[in-house]
């Protein structure tokens, strides 16, 4: 299971053909985005192709946990510049699929249920990160032949590790 997410206000993303970037005004603490990959590359081998459709399942994962918690508790921080982000990671992963040639997986996530308090859900979200980064270590030797998927997956472990998770203990 994973979870990426930002604290606070004030998050704008913006797209380019081949970069997403992510913004912070002094309110709060942006949600990184990675860079999108860009260009079609050769295809990748059964292992790698694993790991890319693992890693978009628990993103996904992650951002139908993020709405459940936007549709119970309402537009609270940090939970709407989370569902932001995690909808660019999503994104990034399926263009870094797509580039691969690795089919997407099929069907959408449920999501955890939401807590029924904010410092519940923003707990669930330290759970989660800390599971997101674990996720990444493990994926990230299985992806060595690729450069691109690699980069993809360290900058969304960086996100995980240096910004979403002390934003969540934050909002504890």
């Amino acid at each position: 299971m994973v979870l990426l997410a930002a604290c606070g206000g004030g998050t704008t993303a913006t797209t380019t053909p081949s970069t997403v970037r992510s913004t912070t005004t002094s309110t709060g603490t942006a949600g990184s985005t990675p860079p999108a990959p860009s260009g079609t590359t050769a295809p990748v081998s059964s292992t790698v192709a694993g790991a890319l459709t693992t890693a978009l399942r628990a993103e996904r994962e992650t951002e139908a946990t993020y709405a459940n918690v936007l549709a119970r508790l309402g537009q609270i921080t940090p939970f709407v510049n989370v569902h932001e982000a995690e909808t660019q990671h999503v994104a990034t992963l399926e263009l870094a699929a797509k580039n691969a040639q690795v089919p997407l997986p099929a069907g959408t996530a449920a999501g955890l249920p939401s807590p029924s308090t904010r410092t519940a859900a923003c707990m669930l979200g330290v759970s989660v990160e800390q599971g997101m980064i674990a996720l990444y270590n493990q994926l990230l030797p299985q992806v060595t032949s690729s450069a691109a998927v690699t980069q993809v997956f360290t900058n969304l472990q960086t996100a995980s590790r240096d910004e979403h998770l002390p934003a969540f203990q934050h909002c504890i």
